[in-house]
């Protein structure tokens, strides 16, 4: 959960405590640390599969806190951070050397005295921040959450607007189509159906004669040379009969 969405007081945080608890000495230790915080801090709580349970608190968004209780009853992280005093305002103790962070100029308390670190931390800051400057806090973020569905909101509008204007377009091209089909409609409907006619009878076409290859003029000019001279027969001369003539 983010810190902006953390709504609990510690009153409520101390409820929560007793219905998520694992065991006596987590719901000892959450309860310490509850107690510490006077003012206006808020937060929440969760508890993971395992039993352990979780603790986040801030106050106004300045200072912020999350311990992390086993079910044994055993501090195994803790995150202080001190947002106005900068990178140096954060400080982490936990089981993993890794993970420690912030102890390089300030001896680091032993796991036994972590849960007293934590309560002096808390109550060192507790009167530092009043109640006014949770409430700047709050408006702070809901200012910025209200800027935020603002402009949620305005682009909606302006992509509402050119769904419309395309809604718009698209019913104009309807209604054209819908005017053009129906004037088609009524010439179809008054236009005379065409007689069928019978189909064309096809004559096959004869096919096309050789054409002779021409002969090459000096091919045919020795040809004439050498032809045979036909031979002319002359013509029959008549046969006249002797006709005897009687003396007298």
């Amino acid at each position: 959960m983010h810190w902006d969405q953390m709504r609990d007081t510690p009153e409520d945080l101390r409820k929560r405590a007793t219905r998520l608890r694992r065991g006596v000495g987590q719901l000892g230790i959450l309860e310490s640390i509850i107690e510490a915080a006077e003012g206006p801090w808020l937060g929440a709580m969760d508890a993971d599969g395992r039993g352990a349970a979780e603790l986040r608190m801030h106050l106004a968004g300045k200072y912020r806190l999350l311990v992390v209780v086993t079910s044994a009853g055993k501090i195994s992280l803790v995150h202080v951070n001190s947002l106005s005093k900068g990178e140096g305002g954060e400080k982490i103790l936990s089981t993993k050397t890794a993970q420690r962070k912030g102890w390089d100029e300030e001896k680091m308390p032993r796991p036994q005295e972590w849960l007293e670190y934590v309560v002096r931390w808390v109550s060192e800051v507790s009167g530092e921040v009043d109640r006014r400057a949770v409430v700047e806090w709050l408006l702070a973020g809901a200012d910025r959450k209200l800027a935020t569905v603002n402009d949620v909101i305005e682009s909606l509008r302006i992509s509402l607007r050119e769904q419309e204007e395309m809604r718009d377009e698209r019913a104009a091209e309807v209604a054209e189509l819908k005017a053009e089909l129906k004037y088609l409609t009524a010439v179809v409907d008054r236009t005379p159906a065409p007689e069928p006619q019978p189909a064309p009878v096809t004559t096959p076409e004869p096919a096309p004669a050789p054409v002779p290859e021409p002969v090459a003029p000096i091919e045919a000019a020795t040809q004439a040379e050498h032809a045979p001279i036909a031979e002319v027969e002359a013509p029959e001369e008549p046969v006249l009969e002797t006709v005897g003539v009687s003396a007298e």
